[in-house]
């Protein structure tokens, strides 16, 4: 059976994985990435990882014709390497992956950024099937995203194109790990919502139902925390809830006005909050939206969650390669 190894590099986890022509995760491997505070290069975890899932693909028989690799960062597709900043992981920018896994394995390599293999993934085989022009963005530390404009993935001229967590949205806002300030990141994404409860809980002389939760630790305070202590009725939590709703929001309409979008499809953890997240984007989307660009809009949730990267950087090997992969 003809097979893909894929990798998923990040900053917090590496999966490596075996995943069949139709998209399908067959096997996966994880493992942290930071091993003794990275003193193991990220690079060298990703090897290992992917060694680990290519011998388990040898022993079942499959026939791995490449390797499709999802990395954090900004990724040089085009030569599959890192040419741009990827929050604090060390001596990132710089490495050849394409080059590091060919060398290793002797197979054909496809690097991609790894929200635009998320985009990728969901095109083909998850929400955005039925699209050629989406947006795809991903709610976590940060905000990731990949655009598919006329069913391809909109790369740019290095392969760089899409990064629209670093919209600028206010301009002397909050300073980004980029260097900028009022990155739309900064207000959208679940860092910025944790930082600005934190804020408030600090200027309130009140003892807020969050305080409850984590035992007065408020370093334990997570998406999942502040989504609890809502669903108590918490009002500082509702409050900042409803700011973190109104910034993607902003962001959104943004986007919706420059590319014309059929759909936008939100991931991450915390797009499973329907009633909390998804639901009041929407409407404050059509409320700040020129009528014409939100009367086709569709704003859902994406469906492959943390497969994602790998199944896009399946997708990636296949449209550079070809799908047959002979």
């Amino acid at each position: 059976m003809k097979v893909l190894l894929t990798v998923d590099i990040g900053g917090t986890a590496i999966k490596a994985g075996i995943v069949d022509m139709e998209g399908k995760v067959l096997y996966k491997h994880e493992t942290p990435s930071n091993i003794n505070d990275y003193e193991t290069p990220l690079i060298e975890v990703a090897k290992s990882a992917a060694s680990v899932t290519y011998e388990y693909a040898g022993a079942q028989g499959w026939d791995i014709r490449g390797i499709g690799v999802s990395a954090a960062g900004q990724i040089n597709s085009k030569i599959g390497q890192v040419i741009g900043a990827c929050g604090n992981i060390p001596n990132w920018i710089g490495v050849n992956i394409k080059k590091e896994f060919e060398e290793k394995f002797k197979l054909n390599t496809h690097v991609e950024n790894d929200a635009n293999c998320a985009a990728l993934a969901e095109k083909w085989i998850g929400a955005g099937r039925e699209f050629d022009d989406f947006v795809a963005y991903t709610i976590g530390t940060g905000i990731g995203g990949g655009i598919i404009r006329d069913g391809k993935l909109m790369t740019g001229s290095q392969g760089i194109g899409g990064e629209i967590g670093h919209m600028i949205i206010e301009a002397n806002g909050q300073e980004c790990t980029c260097g900028n300030k009022g990155c739309w990141e900064q207000y959208a994404s679940m860092t910025a919502l944790v930082r600005r409860v934190n804020m408030k809980l600090q200027e309130s002389e009140n003892t807020s139902t969050i305080h409850n939760i984590v035992n007065g630790d408020l370093d334990k305070i997570n998406g999942k925390v502040i989504f609890q202590a809502a669903e108590m009725g918490d009002q500082l939590s509702i409050e900042c809830i409803k700011e973190f709703v109104k910034y993607n929001a902003i962001g959104i309409v943004s986007l919706l006005h420059i590319l014309n979008p059929e759909a936008v499809i939100i991931g991450g953890g915390v797009s499973m909050q329907k009633d909390r997240i998804v639901e009041p984007i929407k409407k404050e989307v059509f409320k700040r939206s020129m009528p014409a660009f939100a009367s086709n809009i569709k704003i859902m949730v994406a469906q492959l969650g943390n497969d994602a990267g790998m199944v896009g950087a399946a997708k990636a090997f296949m449209d550079k390669y070809g799908m047959d992969m002979k």
